[in-house]
C-alpha cells in the first residue's frame, strides 16, 4: 500500500474516532427507528407505499408527565383515544350489575391506525362500482393520495356528498371505504332528535350512553373508522339539547376533535382521526358552518350507460348478503337490456329490478 492510501486510512480512522467522541459527550444514545408500514403481508412489501424512518431521541421515548404510573405504552401504529391515566371503573366479579362502560372499555388501550395498501388499485375498484361518481371518489381519496406521496398516513378533510335522491351519495362512499379497508358506521341524521347522540348523555339519564362516535371507534378498533352521517339536511332545526348540524362542527374542526369532551365518560377523547363523510339532498338546507368545514361534491344522478357497471355491484352485494359464491348469479343480455329500459336514475329502484330478476332466476331453478 503506498503512502498516500496510508494517509487516508489515518485520515478515516481520525474522523471516525472524532465522531465517536462527539457522540459520546452529546449523551445520545442510538435507538431502534420507527418504521410505519401500511397493513398487508410481508410478501407484498415491495409494492407498498413509501416508508417514513423517524429516529426518536430518548427524551422524546420517555414518557410525559400526564401518561399516569402504569400506562401502556402505545404499540407501533397505535393511537390512544383516551388520557393515558385514565382507567374505567372495575366490574365486581359475581355481581349481576350490568357493566355501563362495555360499549368503549377496549379504549383503555391503543386502537389501530389503518393504514391500507394497494391504494390505486382499491380506489380503482370503488370508481368501477360508482362509475358516476368518480369527482367523489377523488375527493375521499385526497388523503389516500398523500398517502402515496409522503409515505404517512393524512387525516381526510369531511367530504359533503349533493346530489338527487337515489344518486348514490351513501352508497359511493361506504363503498370507498369498504374497498380501502376501513371500517364503516353509517348514520341517518334524520333520525336523530337532537345532539346527546354525538356527544353523550350524562350517567344520571336513564337511558344514557356514551357518543356513537365514541362507541363506533370502540367497536371498529379503528381510529379512522369511517362515519356517514346521511340526510344531514333533515336533522331538527331546534333542540333545547343542541342540533345535530351544530353539534358535527366540533368533529370536523381537527384542534377541537382532538380534545372532544364525551359526556358520559366525562373525559377527552382524541377523535381527529375519524374520517367524516355527510350527505344531502339540497344544499341550501346545510348551515354555512358546517359547509365550510366540509369539500363540497355535487353527485349527479346516474345514467342509462352506468346500469351494466352498478347492476353487476348490485348483484356481488346481494350475493355476500346470501353467503353466496361470488359469480354465483349472472345476467343475460336481454336482462340487462331490460334493467336499462326500466332505469329512472334512481339506483334504489335498480336494485329493486335487480332483486326481481334474481328473484325469478331463482324461481326457475327450483323448477329445474
Amino acid at each position: 500500500m503506498n503512502s498516500s492510501d496510508d494517509d487516508d486510512d489515518s485520515s478515516f480512522d481520525e474522523l471516525m474516532a472524532f465522531w465517536k467522541e462527539q457522540s459520546t459527550d452529546s449523551g445520545e444514545e442510538e435507538v431502534d427507528e420507527l418504521v410505519l408500514i401500511p397493513d398487508g403481508d410481508e410478501e407484498f412489501e415491495d409494492h407498498a407505499p413509501p416508508r417514513r424512518r423517524h429516529r426518536q431521541r430518548p427524551e422524546e421515548a420517555a414518557p410525559s408527565p400526564s401518561s399516569g404510573a402504569g400506562a401502556d405504552p402505545a404499540p407501533e401504529g397505535g393511537i390512544r383515544i383516551l388520557p393515558a391515566d385514565f382507567r374505567f371503573p372495575q366490574v365486581k366479579s359475581g355481581t349481576r350489575t350490568p357493566d355501563r362502560f362495555a360499549s368503549v372499555r377496549r379504549l383503555e388501550k391503543p386502537v389501530q391506525l389503518h393504514v391500507p395498501d394497494f391504494v390505486d388499485s382499491r380506489i380503482g375498484l370503488a370508481l368501477q362500482a360508482c362509475p358516476h361518481a368518480a369527482d367523489a371518489v377523488e375527493a375521499m381519496a385526497h388523503a389516500e393520495r398523500e398517502l402515496m406521496a409522503w409515505g404517512t398516513p393524512g387525516r381526510m378533510r369531511p367530504v359533503l356528498l349533493v346530489g338527487p335522491p337515489g344518486s348514490g351519495k351513501s352508497t359511493v362512499a361506504r363503498h370507498y371505504h369498504e374497498a380501502l379497508g376501513y371500517r364503516v358506521q353509517k348514520q341517518n341524521v334524520a333520525g336523530m332528535a337532537d345532539a346527546l347522540s354525538l356527544v353523550g348523555t350524562h350517567q344520571t339519564y336513564g337511558d344514557s350512553k356514551p357518543s356513537i362516535v365514541t362507541e363506533a371507534i370502540a367497536q371498529s378498533g379503528m381510529a379512522n373508522v369511517c362515519m356517514i352521517m346521511d340526510e344531514v339536511e333533515k336533522a331538527p332545526r331546534e333542540s333545547r339539547n343542541g342540533t345535530v348540524q351544530d353539534a358535527l362542527l366540533q368533529f370536523l374542526d381537527q384542534g377541537e376533535a382532538r380534545a372532544f369532551r364525551d359526556v358520559y365518560l366525562n373525559t377527552s377523547v382524541d377523535v381527529s382521526h375519524v374520517r367524516w363523510v355527510l350527505t344531502a339532498n339540497d344544499l341550501n338546507m346545510v348551515t354555512a358552518p358546517l359547509r365550510s368545514r366540509c369539500t363540497v361534491v355535487h353527485v349527479p344522478a346516474p345514467t342509462v350507460e352506468h346500469v351494466p357497471a352498478l347492476a353487476w355491484n348490485i348483484i356481488r352485494e346481494i350475493e355476500v348478503e346470501r353467503n353466496l359464491q361470488p359469480g354465483w348469479f349472472d345476467l343475460s343480455g336481454y336482462e340487462m337490456t331490460k334493467l336499462q329500459e326500466v332505469f329512472t336514475g334512481d339506483m334504489r329502484m335498480l336494485r329493486r329490478c335487480v332483486e326481481v330478476v334474481l328473484r325469478e332466476q331463482v324461481r326457475h331453478w327450483a323448477r329445474a
